[in-house]
Formats: C-alpha cells, sequence, structure tokens
C-alpha cells in the first residue's frame, strides 16, 4: 500500500523521469517528498523521503554530491532526484559509481519539468495511501477483535485491501520490545513522533513484504503490528514465513538504532473468519517468548509444545502446586544458603545432561558440576537418569517460566 521509488515514476508529470543509478534500491518506500538546496540537508529530515535538487547550491561540485549522497544514504533516505540542465549537466560518473554500490536510487528529471506539479502528485499518492491504511486498519480490527459476521459484504470490501481467495494467509505478528523504555531514553514525549516510529516500523515491515512479493494486509493495535501473510495454497511455505519474520527483525534493528522486535508467528488459513485465531496464536508464541524472557526474537506457535496446553488452562493453581511439589524445595534450598541449584539443573537439562558442555557454560570445573548434581538428587529425592522424572522436572521449569513464579 505504501509507494516506493519503483511504482513512484509511474506517476502523473514524471513521464520524462530517468533512473540513471541504484536499480537495486527502487523498492526503497517513500514517506514524502522535499526539495531542499542546502549542504546540511541530511540534519532536517527523518527517513524515508525522497529529496529533489535543481543543484543551485552545489552545480559542477562532484565532491559536494558525492559527500551529499553518502549523508542522505545514511539518513535511510529513499532516493535523490537531481533536477539536470540549468545548474547539473548531467549526474558525474563517481557519483553513479557510489549509489550503484549503496543500491541507493538516483534520478535525473528534465530542468523545465514544473517541480510543483511533481511533489504534488506524489505526495497526494501518499496521503492517500494512508487513507486507505487508516481504513484498513479499522476493517481488520473489526475482523480480528470485533464480532464482525463474515459477509458477503464482508469479502468484498476485503478485496478492496488486497484479500485474495486464492491464497493461505499466515499470521505475523511483530511487538516493539521495551517499548516504553525506548520512548523515554529518546524522550518521545509527543504523540506525533510516537506515531511516526510506529509508522517507520509499519514500512520496513512492508519493504520485506514488498521483496517477497507479499500484499499482505495489516494493522497497528498499540505497540504491535500485525500482519497476515499470503502463500501459495497447498505448499509448504512455513520456511518462507520464518525467513520474512527474520529479515524484518534484522531491517528493524539495523535502520532504527537501540530498536527491536520480536515476531510471534501463528497458524496459516485461506477464511477471513479464522483471521482473529491465528492471530491468536501468534500473539501466544510471542507471549510465551516473553515469559522466557528473549527479545529480538523469532517464536513459531507450532515450536512453542506444551506451552500451548497452558494457555487453555482456566486454572493455574493446579500448575503452581505442581511445580511447588516438585522444585520448591530446590528454590527455597538456594535462598537459604546463596547457591543456584536450581540454574545448574535448568543448564543440565537444556544441555541433555551433558555434564561437560553444562559445566563450561556456568565457568565452573566438570568435578563441581558433578557435585551439584548429586546434591540436586539428595535435595529433591529424585534419581536424574530416569526419564520420567526428568520430564516431570521439564514441565515444572516451563510452568515456572510461564506463571513466572
Amino acid at each position: 500500500m505504501f509507494l516506493t521509488c519503483e511504482e513512484m515514476v509511474k506517476l502523473p508529470h514524471l513521464e520524462k523521469i530517468i533512473l540513471v543509478a541504484g536499480q537495486g534500491g527502487i523498492k526503497r518506500i517513500i514517506t514524502w517528498a522535499h526539495v531542499v538546496d542546502i549542504a546540511d540537508v541530511a540534519e532536517w529530515v527523518k527517513g524515508g523521503e525522497l529529496l529533489f535538487i535543481t543543484g543551485v547550491s552545489i552545480e559542477n561540485d562532484t565532491n559536494a554530491l558525492i559527500k551529499l549522497v553518502k549523508d542522505i544514504e545514511k539518513r535511510d533516505l529513499s532516493g535523490l532526484v537531481i533536477n539536470v540542465g540549468r545548474y547539473i549537466k548531467e549526474t558525474p560518473k563517481e557519483v553513479i559509481e557510489l549509489a550503484n554500490s549503496m543500491n541507493f536510487p538516483i534520478y535525473e528529471l528534465p530542468f523545465e519539468v514544473k517541480l510543483i506539479d511533481v511533489i504534488q502528485s506524489i505526495c497526494r499518492k501518499i496521503f492517500n495511501s494512508r487513507l486507505k491504511e487508516e481504513s484498513m486498519n479499522g476493517f481488520m480490527k473489526e475482523i480480528i477483535f470485533g464480532n464482525e459476521k463474515i459477509t458477503e459484504e464482508t469479502l468484498s470490501k476485503a478485496v478492496i485491501y488486497g484479500y485474495n481467495s486464492k491464497k493461505c494467509y499466515h499470521s505475523l505478528v511483530a511487538d516493539i520490545d521495551n517499548f516504553k523504555e525506548y520512548i523515554k531514553k529518546n524522550n518521545m514525549s509527543e504523540e506525533k513522533d510516537i506515531e511516526e516510529l510506529k509508522m517507520l516500523v509499519q514500512q520496513l515491515m512492508d519493504s520485506i513484504m514488498y521483496k517477497h512479493n507479499k500484499k499482505a494486509l495489516y494493522m497497528i493495535q498499540s505497540d504491535s503490528f500485525i500482519n497476515l501473510v499470503p502463500m501459495d495454497k497447498g505448499k509448504n511455505n512455513r520456511d518462507e514465513v520464518v525467513r520474512i519474520a527474520k529479515e524484518i527483525k534484522l531491517m528493524v534493528k539495523e535502520r532504527i538504532k537501540g530498536l527491536t522486535v520480536s515476531i510471534g508467528l501463528g497458524g496459516g488459513t485461506t477464511e477471513i473468519k479464522y483471521f482473529s485465531k491465528i492471530v491468536f496464536s501468534a500473539q501466544k508464541a510471542l507471549d510465551i517468548s516473553k515469559r522466557n524472557s528473549m527479545i529480538d526474537f523469532v517464536s513459531d506457535y507450532k515450536k512453542t509444545g506444551v506451552y500451548r496446553l497452558f494457555f487453555d488452562m482456566s486454572n493455574y493453581d493446579e500448575m503452581r502446586n505442581l511445580y511447588e511439589e516438585t522444585l520448591y524445595k530446590l528454590e527455597k534450598y538456594d535462598a537459604k544458603n546463596s547457591s543456584n541449584l536450581l540454574e545448574t539443573l535448568e543448564m543440565y537439562l537444556e544441555q541433555q545432561k551433558n555434564i561437560g558442555m553444562s559445566a563450561e557454560l556456568l565457568y565452573i570445573h566438570r568435578n563441581t558440576m558433578k557435585y551439584r548434581i548429586n546434591r540436586i538428587e539428595e535435595i529433591l529425592g529424585v534419581d536424574l537418569k530416569d526419564d520420567n522424572v526428568i520430564f516431570h522436572i521439564t514441565l515444572c521449569i516451563k510452568i515456572k517460566k510461564f506463571l513466572n513464579i
């Protein structure tokens, strides 16, 4: 739904625009368009803008143009349009080579073309896209969180937003890690700034979708970004969904300093009426990763194992009782003796009862590890060679993390 450099050239009044460098970056998303001709322009942009220059302050100074390109690429602008003819005759070869190496799009536009018409055409398209996005956000909220009855009218409306009944949609939900801390650390007190941050995150997600030729249905809910990713029916597309999630996570981390996202993957469905079900499964996967203190992480609901059962239990008291009956003695011993036997037991089980590897990861001697295992068995009155005991203890460790006790 966002406007990219690739699609921008199809707009009215841009018939004469020519791409001269940065072919690899034409899928960058344009957030707005500016005409600026000052040397320190990089200080005035936020990222995502398409910059137009007439060259009045640069003229034939190749070094100045190289510096400009480097500066605005670092600020994650979507591209540069050079108004060639009067002040800059053509894009210097050195600038083209630099832009190609960075996959940063540079266009040439003849000086006689009225920039005001071009800017209005681009900004109008962006504005209309944002209106459509707000409309889709409301529609998706009703489908997923409301009691919207799926009718023929609903399906027709969904098609307007890009729904394709021939596709299988997979849920992908991203949460900004430690969102309140990030806002506080960056002194973001204005609601406008927070909304722009959310918009940037969704734009980065959308650019990855666009790269994979996926027209996702999406909405923003608080600091969560809910995406329904279309895949071909009848194929095992899970690996591609995981790959998309990992690319999103990496791009956000690279493009927004100090900010990371964690992503939950749910199930897949071909029917709109099940969208809420698969979104909730993705949210559960995220919740599980948070309960395990994991951030900047991709969690797949299909691989969450026994945790899936915990969510469907109406009463957590029995789980708490099971944990206390099994491991509370060890927890109490650690508190009284300032030891860490429970942590040792968790590491031992994570490493498939490998004494040497567990000792290495805990930075202790192998004999110390053996002593601790023997002491754990004495305190709990169990035999850690018994597979049933191991299963029972492992289950209780997961309960501890799930209940955060």
